[in-house]
């Protein structure tokens, strides 16, 4: 029986672009569900699939690989909580935060954990978090952890909020108290009925297992779940895609958070790619238009134009969504003007709000290349990686990319 019929079943019920993941991890799932259901039958598995929710969801759990621990990707937290010192909290008001997918809890755990450290009263915020996987939300409500949702050296918290006992690290009730957990998916047709906005959504790595189409719907639902104002965090991989929706990408870096409500023309641009030099800037009211026209007059009458404006050029026309325009523009930048980190890097982003997940890492290489120490390019290549399954090399290049920001701060 063709593997057709068990992808267009996970596209329907949660969403899942199976080149996401690829073929082998679906045939090695549906192996070890057939095999703990004693069926030998591929077809007889399917009709299984088809009267049966409880094995819909345990395929789900199956093909899902949960890779997170306690304060992936810090930045995001540390935003996130010096903002909130920053935000007058209105009377009976709390915060309202949402994690979502929030797997076996270590994400919302550690907001939680970051906004207490902040200051912030318990009172004064609640977690709201999400998942379709109910093993993931057993071990969250258990809250007893392992050596693996640890790592890196920022561990501190352990020591303030755990307690070791025989079956691992056991969270306090201070923090699990913060945390509400749902079963559900983003899809599901009564997400959070009757349930207000959220300030702030915690929306990491899940795009990246959609195709575009689904991406899409998927940001419409979370910007439609967020107040406006409110802050999206989303995963390395999956900032380029917020290019092509109204949000305003927060300048705090490797946190990767938007804020939801500026028209595309006021989004921000990657610092790396905006430092004017000297006097030398291109006017406000300049077009795309006169900038493209400048680049494709031929090289030897074309005046030299400053790289960055050329860049701004590409960044603007992908800010509108028209990733065609900007990949040609910027292709014509690397071979005339200027084969930069910075411009590879930009090539890379383009590629991946257009789903060439290949083209991308091939432009990320280039640019590392160019500049070793470029922390961006890391974060999105280590996005990528992880993305196939190279959890190891996706981890030395978030290690790399953390150190990097540290030691060239912008």
């Amino acid at each position: 029986m063709p593997l057709e019929k068990f992808e267009t079943l996970l596209k329907r019920t949660m969403g899942l672009d199976i080149q996401s993941i690829g073929r082998p991890m679906l045939e090695r799932a549906l192996q070890e569900r057939r095999d703990s259901c004693g069926i030998d039958d591929l077809d007889a598995y399917w009709q299984l699939l088809q009267i049966s929710e409880p094995e819909q969801l345990l395929l789900i759990e199956s093909v899902i690989v949960p890779e997170t621990w306690f304060f992936r990707n810090r930045e995001a937290f540390i935003e996130m909580a010096q903002r909130q010192l920053q935000r007058p909290t209105s009377a009976g008001q709390p915060l309202r935060i949402l994690s979502l997918p929030c797997s076996t809890g270590e994400e919302p755990y550690s907001i939680a954990m970051a906004l207490l450290d902040a200051g912030l009263p318990p009172q004064h915020f609640r977690i709201d978090a999400i998942d379709i996987s109910s093993q993931s939300l057993d071990i969250a409500r258990k809250a007893v952890y392992g050596k693996n949702s640890f790592r890196g050296d920022f561990l501190t918290f352990r020591d303030k909020y755990f307690a070791l006992n025989e079956q691992g690290y056991a969270l306090s009730k201070t923090v699990r108290q913060q945390v509400r957990f749902m079963q559900s998916n983003l899809f599901a047709a009564d997400l959070l009925a009757g349930q207000a906005p959220y300030d702030i959504i915690f929306c990491r790595n899940l795009l990246i297992y959609f195709d575009r189409a689904t991406q899409h719907q998927a940001v419409t639902i979370l910007l439609r779940l967020l107040l406006p104002g409110g802050m999206l965090f989303v995963g390395p991989a999956e900032g380029a895609l917020m290019m092509q929706h109204p949000v305003t990408q927060i300048k705090a870096p490797m946190a990767f958070a938007f804020r939801q409500g500026a028209p595309a023309q006021e989004f921000a641009r990657p610092a790396s790619l905006l430092r004017p030099r000297s006097k030398s800037r291109f006017a406000a009211e300049r077009t795309v238009q006169e900038m493209q026209a400048k680049i494709k007059v031929p090289a030897d009458t074309a005046p030299a134009l400053l790289p960055q404006a050329n860049l701004a050029a590409v960044q603007l026309l992908a800010d509108q969504g028209k990733l065609s325009e900007a990949a040609s523009l910027c292709e014509q930048l690397i071979q005339r003007h200027d084969a930069s980190a910075a411009s590879y890097y930009l090539m890379g982003m383009i590629h991946d709000a257009a789903d060439r997940k290949q083209a991308a890492a091939d432009c990320y290489r280039k640019a590392l290349y160019l500049e070793p120490a470029h922390a961006a390019a890391m974060t999105h290549l280590a996005a990528l990686l992880q993305v196939q399954g190279d959890f190891a090399g996706a981890r030395l290049l978030q290690q790399r990319a953390r150190r990097s920001t540290e030691n060239n701060p912008s």
